[in-house]
C-alpha cells in the first residue's frame, strides 16, 4: 500500500507488478483531512488508515479480489515450474553430449 497524501490508499502486490496498483480507494471524507498513518494486519488482509483529523478507517481487501490475486500467482508458479522443467532438459542434453 503507498501515497496516502492524495487521501487514497493504493495496494500492490509486489509478487505481480510493482508498477500497477491491484486496487486504490479513498480513505479521507474531508478534502482538507490527510492520511497521516497506515498499519497492516500480518494475518488477514486488513489495512487501517488514520488521518489528522483523528478518524480510523478499516478496509478489508475484497475476497474476489484476493481469488485473483491467487489465480494470478498461481499460474506464475506454473510457468516457473514449467520453465525451470525445460531448463533441466537442455542440461540433460548438454550433458550427453
Amino acid at each position: 500500500s503507498s501515497d496516502l497524501s492524495d487521501g487514497k490508499v493504493y495496494v500492490f502486490d509486489l509478487n505481480l507488478n510493482k508498477y500497477e496498483a491491484v486496487c486504490e480507494q479513498k480513505v479521507t471524507r474531508k478534502k482538507k483531512s490527510i492520511a497521516t498513518t497506515i498499519a497492516f494486519n500480518p494475518v488477514n488482509p486488513i489495512i487501517i488508515i488514520g488521518d489528522d483529523g483523528g478518524n480510523v478507517t478499516s478496509l478489508k481487501l475484497s475476497p474476489n479480489l484476493r481469488k485473483a490475486l491467487a489465480e494470478k500467482s498461481r499460474s506464475a508458479e506454473s510457468e516457473i515450474a514449467k520453465m525451470d522443467k525445460l531448463l533441466s532438459l537442455v542440461r540433460e542434453i548438454k550433458a550427453d553430449r
